[in-house]
């Protein structure tokens, strides 16, 4: 492989979209293999064929350095699976996982549509940090159940599953979910024990050579890495609004990460500097990521 100075890491969204998001052989061959992995990891069945909801489209996201990437594809069991990867976070994200997964279920609903028609949809979050430091596992998946009897399941309509990175353990390859999470873990970072890992799997020989291909990719590459220095500055923003609890500062951090993502006009400028409001401009700093136009966010300001 050509020797860069900056790697994508394998975490990366973008990266991760570009290997289980191409609607080719090969990339739907190894969604099929993850999503095999956590469902086998957790006693479903497997599922054999997927359909691609949203592929890898380059142009649909180049603009939008922060917005959300993730994976939709249905299974032959016309159930729906959302994976997405997220770098860093706190418990709030649990909260986030759940906003994700009813974004997805409530999008199959149109205006006299039978209820009984919509599709279970399983959420699977890739976290590059620890999301649950009071469980061991390293994958964990969350059900609607009766309160008293835990047994006894609601509906099969949500499954939620977590999958902390940072939990698995660097000889850990007792299972195909363990090889999959260890390869995000050290893929362009320990040569040696990726040596050995790729030679004991077909699929991660395969999602190496995409890794491969996606860093000889300079224009993926270079996205990818601004996309990071974009995620950095966001946190930072954010850190230093938050630690100050000025109003200036959130007036400037909210302002330049609407800048990461859209122009600004002046009179929107003003616009966010005359809100007061710490409880709005807290709640709009947290809602820049997942916003998918620049005006939803304003219309919170109001």
């Amino acid at each position: 492989m050509k020797e860069y100075k900056s790697y994508v890491k394998a975490t990366s969204d973008i990266f991760i979209k570009y290997m289980f998001g191409l609607d080719t052989k090969k990339s739907n061959h190894l969604v099929l293999s993850f999503i095999n992995s956590v469902l086998q990891d957790s006693d479903f069945p497997a599922i054999t064929k997927i359909i691609h909801k949203n592929p890898f489209n380059y142009k649909e996201f180049a603009d939008d350095k922060l917005s959300v990437l993730d994976i939709e594809v249905e299974d032959e069991n016309h159930k729906l699976y959302n994976i997405e990867v997220q770098s860093s976070g706190d418990t709030h994200f649990r909260n986030r996982a759940l906003y994700y997964w009813a974004k997805l279920y409530t999008s199959q609903s149109r205006e006299g549509d039978i209820y009984d028609n919509l599709l279970p949809t399983i959420g699977i979050n890739i976290l590059d940090f620890t999301l649950f430091p009071e469980l061991t596992a390293y994958h964990n998946f969350f059900v609607i159940t009766e309160g008293r009897k835990r047994e006894y399941i609601l509906t099969d309509q949500l499954i939620i599953h977590f999958l902390e990175i940072s939990k698995i353990n660097d000889k850990e390859m007792s299972s195909k979910i363990a090889g999959w999470l260890l390869y995000l873990k050290i893929e362009g970072k320990n040569k040696e024990m990726l040596k050995i890992l790729l030679e004991s799997d077909e699929d991660l020989r395969s999602a190496h050579e995409m890794y491969k291909a996606f860093n000889s990719n300079d224009k993926l590459r270079q996205y990818a890495l601004s996309r990071e220095k974009a995620e950095n500055d966001r946190k930072h923003f954010l850190h230093i609004a938050k630690k100050k609890g000025k109003l200036e500062e959130k007036h400037n951090s909210l302002i330049r990460l609407l800048e990461l993502k859209y122009s600004l006009s002046d009179d929107e400028k003003e616009h966010i500097l005359s809100v007061t409001d710490f409880n709005k401009l807290d709640a709009v700093l947290d809602a820049v990521v997942l916003a998918r136009d620049k005006e939803n966010i304003l219309k919170l300001l109001e």
